[in-house]
């Protein structure tokens, strides 16, 4: 017997090592929002129906009248609750291999979600900040165009061998694997509240093409949960010919905006939303939503990151600092862009200068690692000085606290990309509205398990499955006392004014 204690005492020290076992940890905030119960139960039951009767009176007793955040991953996401554990192939059991793995296989043979593509037109119109100051969603006057994918199952999808003839004609023929153009006239998501709608970010120079996409869209679009999903790509990404002479960064947040603003919440205003955001799309997801604040738009309902860059210059130094970052990593990313950047470079250069000097002596750039890409061309294309200057304004970490809209932040601590310095530990305790969950194992987008399948994917669905069950119960929320403190009153004018304001 003591044998037996003894050998599964070792299996234990030997599985907990981590070697064999991503651990998962929670990071709360210290009094997290609470819920109550969207629909109540039908209370209309047959008299004669004893049985019927009792069992769902005993489901109704079962039922909490509240839930939080934390209270969901203990009780319903096992996956994502504290103190779980995963198994992960021998092979798989660090940062780098995780990374490499998800970077080098293309997955084709799994994980084929079909697609459906709509080229959007950001329309040459405003929006109207909390403070009253109105914007313009871009410069470009009209000319700007966005391709939004729809997910769909191979039950819902019907192949259309004459699909180009719905292609605009600015757009090129070529596309992702399994994505044709939609039929203007097919309605694919109806204005119904039976089912949220989930829509994707992608990472750096990424589409929903991706895997690590298609491996929560093939999830999201199938049974038990058949939501609605879509993909919002990036400018120039995922074979979308740009329309106007810009790209994007972790700090354009417009596109984002048009889309909910725009196109969903007039085309669908039933619909509960739910969003996630990868990489860098965590990032732009985060500003997105920091800079929304309170007035984010009440039909989105929750969300999610996954690897994101919370403090982007911490994230350059530990690029440099690494030896795999510093000769892989970072120069990969700079290639991706700049073939990105070569695609587009015709309609940029007549309105760039520095594209089009650098279409005409490419040799002139000395362009090795991703800090070299974002000081030549994002800065600039932005209007902005420096990579530098680009990283210190576009770190989502300075905008979390602002989220108001149920957040769950995933991450692995040995991500070998973002690295894990500057998870925002302090900052989800100070909001009610955020939770992390951290891994030990898991690299960049990789969380493979023993048998090649990725972690998250099925948590995540059942997150949104379960969170979209209940509402914010805004009573919960003492904003002087449980949310964190509004710095507007103290940080104004790029200097500090507290009590120092002239009314």
């Amino acid at each position: 017997m003591k044998l037996i204690k003894d050998i599964k005492l070792f299996t234990f020290k030997m599985y907990g090592s981590g070697f064999f076992l991503s651990r998962v940890e929670n990071h709360l905030a210290k009094k997290p929002i609470r819920f109550t119960k969207r629909q109540q139960e039908d209370k209309s039951v047959n008299t004669t129906e004893d049985n019927s009767n009792a069992t769902t009176t005993a489901a109704a007793a079962a039922t909490p009248a509240s839930t939080t955040v934390p209270d969901i991953l203990k009780n319903d996401v096992v996956e994502f609750s504290p103190d779980h554990a995963f198994y992960i192939n021998p092979l798989l059991s660090s940062g780098h291999t995780q990374t490499a793995y998800s970077a080098l296989n293309k997955f084709d043979k799994v994980h084929q979600v079909h697609y459906k593509r709509e080229i959007l037109t950001i329309q040459d119109t405003i929006y109207t900040l909390p403070t009253g100051e109105k914007l313009k969603y871009d410069q470009w006057k009209g000319q700007s165009t966005i391709a939004i994918d729809y997910a769909l199952n191979s039950n819902r999808f019907q192949h259309d061998p004459n699909h180009l003839q719905y292609k605009p004609s600015h757009q090129g023929d070529k596309l992702p694997p399994r994505t044709e153009f939609k039929d203007p006239q097919q309605e694919l998501i109806k204005n119904s509240d039976d089912k949220p709608l989930v829509i994707a970010l992608h990472g750096l120079s990424g589409g929903s093409y991706e895997a690590y996409i298609r491996a929560v869209m093939e999830k999201a679009v199938d049974d038990p949960y058949n939501f609605d999903a879509i993909v919002l790509n990036s400018r120039g990404c995922a074979w979308h010919t740009i329309t106007s002479p810009q790209l994007y960064n972790g700090l354009w947040t417009n596109d984002l905006r048009y889309f909910i603003n725009e196109y969903v919440t007039k085309k669908w205003p039933n619909k509960r939303i739910y969003l996630m955001g990868f990489s860098l799309g965590g990032a732009i997801l985060a500003n997105y939503l920091g800079q929304e604040a309170d007035a984010v738009s009440p039909q989105i309902k929750g969300a999610a990151m996954f690897g994101t860059p919370w403090d982007f210059p911490d994230g350059a130094y530990h690029l440099r600092d690494s030896i795999v970052g510093n000769k892989v990593y970072s120069p990969t990313m700079c290639q991706n862009l700049l073939k990105l950047l070569t695609r587009q470079s015709d309609l940029m250069s007549g309105s760039h200068d520095i594209i089009k000097q650098y279409k005409e002596d490419p040799t002139k750039f000395q362009l090795k690692f991703l800090k070299d890409f974002d000081d030549y061309f994002t800065s600039r294309l932005f209007g902005l000085n420096s990579a530098n200057e680009y990283y210190r304004l576009a770190s989502p970490i300075q905008r979390l606290m602002k989220i108001r809209v149920p957040t769950l932040i995933v991450s692995s601590k040995d991500d070998p990309v973002t690295g894990s310095r500057s998870l925002p530990y302090s900052e989800t305790e100070l909001n009610p509205y955020v939770t992390m969950v951290t891994t030990t194992i898991g690299g960049h987008l990789g969380w493979f398990t023993w048998n090649g399948g990725r972690w998250y994917t099925s948590p995540i669905c059942q997150f949104f499955d379960e969170l979209d069950k209940w509402n914010v119960d805004e009573s919960s929320i003492d904003e002087n006392v449980d949310l964190p403190f509004d710095i507007s009153h103290s940080w104004k004018y790029d200097r500090l004014v507290d009590n120092m304001l002239v009314e």
